[in-house]
């Protein structure tokens, strides 16, 4: 007989559970068999998740605040009328659908005006702050040798498929997908008064592929060697002639630099070349797309159900749209999202909540510490180094101690697509004004009314917006092992992001510089290809496996922050004691709790389009990819020495 809840548990129902499933062959069914089943994904989701449950929650509450924000916006300069007028907008579907194209028919004449690749870039620049790349991305980040300061970051764009790959891959279900693309163009471009839809969209992507064949993929985009690249002002002179980066930069704003960081040069290098040798009805066409695929979501009903089609549908699997106000709310979270977050924060997190989880950060922050100082295959010198960057960690908690400044944002009475657009200038403007500023320790790179949490390899900080701090991941009331199971195996997680493939190379400042002796760190890289090797071997469809090198990262984050969480844990209880709750231990109730947070269900497509693109592996590897390298829960459940989830120690992954 397996462990079960009785019916008095207040936190586990047996309905949720799979009884029928031994904990050693499936964890993660026997935990989360029963919601699944009782759970399908909803027709307006890609995939249902315990963190859509949460979301779903917070858009209630947000859904009354914009309404009321949009009713009565109060003062201008304040969250409540900036919110109110950009909700306000987006609701106003008649005004959407009169304006059709006007909102962007300035920068569509422009385009009809371009003549080569000179036109080009002077259209890229002004079209940038909109969130429209062609081909170029820039951010504003601390420098990864000097993170005290920040430096512009130059990234690969201007493709409209997820990832590189999906331009050459061979396999029908790609094929398909590309043929889906085209067709996507072309009914773009075409509703847009395009001529020859089907000759003009088959143009575009031809020249997508040949930008494509210089991009990165996926995992690549991963590798800090390839991608940190200092330029100096000099060098970029001769980077993208005929392109003329330097001329671009001046023009889009960023001015007065000694250096930039170029994530893909050779991307640039070729896309240069590649747009010189374009005809101008190509890049006309190319330019139009672009800008098309950037505002569809802001356009009237006919663009915005068309990007749903290829984009929502087609890729993800979502059968239907959400909602308006859903779909608005979720703009708002994207372009507006401190505005957002301070009417969350104000009506939906509780002083006494934010002090629980100081209490399990610092017990979580403990245990790594005693991991590290435990490690039987680091060295004294390693070890002190990452206990010197432990130490240096920044914890934020629920919301930001200081608001971002919008100072200068306003929104016109004016369409959808405009506000939109404005949103977006906004916050490019903001965060180029600060390249010649020290780097804002206040500055949160997420809404607080976010389910998320994240870890800044640049800043040394682990972050847990207020939005996640609620059931099933954390609650006042629940016993520790399952807050430490759930939101304390959520904070692990961010606290090893510090330490794992690519957080261990950044020292306690956020510099990217080496802490470790050679021999350590080429124990450490054996280690981590073992989890590699586990997870490559995992199939969730038939002939597509997880990328054990594209989620690495995180999925030595999962295995760190579940052991770290359960040893903290296991601190509590040295104190309290180890009693049992509703027929379950504390180390089972732990581990029930963790499983719980990935329970989901998904549709086809949109697993198909995570293994493929996503760094975080599908969730039942999360759970049983993770529990199947921890002695402790083989311990918890008695499981036999050769039930599947039982590694023996010859083949278990232990880094942290």
């Amino acid at each position: 007989m397996f462990p079960l809840p009785t019916p008095d548990d207040a936190v586990f129902d047996i309905a949720d559970m799979d009884p029928s499933v031994d904990p050693g062959d499936d964890f993660y069914q026997f935990a989360n068999g029963g919601w699944r089943a009782a759970n399908p994904v909803p027709d307006d989701y890609p995939r249902w998740a315990a963190f859509d449950e949460v979301r779903k929650r917070n858009e209630a509450l947000l859904h009354e605040l914009l309404e009321a924000a949009a009713t009565d916006p109060g003062p201008s300069g304040a969250p409540r009328h900036w919110a109110g007028a950009y909700y306000r907008a987006g609701m106003d579907t008649e005004q959407i659908e009169s304006a059709g194209l006007e909102p962007i028919r300035h920068h569509l004449d422009r385009i009809d005006t371009l003549d080569g690749v000179a036109d080009l870039r002077a259209l890229g620049s002004n079209l940038l702050p909109f969130g429209v790349t062609m081909p170029v991305a820039m951010g504003i980040a601390p420098d990864f040798e000097d993170s005290g300061r920040n430096l512009l970051y130059l990234g690969q764009a201007g493709l409209g498929l997820p990832e590189r790959d999906y331009y050459f891959r061979d396999d029908e279900e790609t094929i398909e997908t590309r043929r889906a693309y085209v067709e996507h163009i072309a009914a773009m471009l075409g509703m847009a008064g395009e001529g020859d839809p089907g000759a003009a969209a088959a143009s575009v992507m031809e020249l997508e592929t040949l930008l494509a064949e210089a991009a990165h993929t996926a995992t690549q985009q991963r590798d800090l060697d390839l991608v940190f690249n200092r330029f100096s002002t000099d060098e970029l002179a001769g980077l993208m002639p005929g392109y003329e980066l330097p001329a671009f930069l001046a023009a889009v704003g960023a001015a007065g630099f000694e250096s930039v960081n170029i994530g893909n040069p050779d991307f640039l290098q070729a896309s240069a070349s590649i747009l010189g040798e374009t005809p101008p009805d190509t890049l006309r066409r190319y330019a139009r797309w672009r800008l098309l695929g950037a505002a569809a979501s802001g356009l009237g009903s006919a663009f915005e159900d068309e990007s749903f089609d290829f984009y929502g549908r087609r890729l993800g699997g979502q059968r239907q749209q959400k909602k308006r106000w859903q779909r608005v709310l979720r703009s708002a979270s994207a372009e507006i999202p401190q505005v957002v977050a301070q009417l969350y924060v104000a009506a939906a997190f509780p002083p006494e909540a934010k002090a629980r989880i100081d209490d399990l950060v610092a017990h979580l922050l403990d245990a790594m510490g005693e991991s590290i100082r435990d490690l039987d295959w680091m060295s004294e010198t390693t070890k002190q180094a990452a206990l010197t960057k432990l130490a240096g960690f920044t914890t934020k908690l629920g919301y930001p101690e200081v608001w971002r400044d919008h100072t200068g944002l306003t929104f016109e009475d004016a369409p959808w697509a405009t506000v939109r657009f404005q949103a977006r200038s906004f916050e490019f403007h903001r965060r180029l004004s600060q390249l010649h500023e020290p780097v804002d320790p206040h500055e949160w790179e997420m809404g607080a009314h976010e389910v998320n949490a994240y870890y800044h390899p640049l800043k040394t900080e682990i972050v847990f917006p207020a939005g996640i701090l609620q059931p099933p991941f954390f609650s006042a009331e629940a016993d520790d092992a399952v807050n430490y199971g759930s939101i304390g195996a959520v904070i692990g997680h961010e606290i090893t992001h510090g330490f794992d493939d690519k957080g261990s190379r950044f020292d306690a400042a956020g510099n990217f510089t080496n802490w470790w002796t050679d021999e350590d760190r080429a124990e450490f890289e054996t280690r981590a290809a073992v989890l590699v090797e586990q997870f490559n071997a995992f199939e969730p469809l038939d002939g597509l496996t997880v990328n054990g090198e594209l989620t690495l990262g995180e999925n030595i984050a999962d295995l760190g922050g579940a052991t770290v969480a359960f040893h903290a844990l296991g601190q509590v209880l040295d104190e309290t004691g180890r009693n049992e709750v509703a027929g379950l231990t504390p180390e089972q109730r732990f581990f029930l709790a963790f499983a719980r947070s990935w329970r989901s269900t998904e549709t086809e497509e949109y697993l198909r389009l995570r293994v493929q693109t996503d760094p975080h592996s599908p969730s039942q590897y999360r759970c049983n990819g993770t529990v199947v390298n921890m002695p402790e829960f083989a311990e918890a459940f008695n499981l036999d020495d050769d039930a599947p989830l039982a590694h023996p120690p010859e083949v278990r992954a232990k880094i942290w």
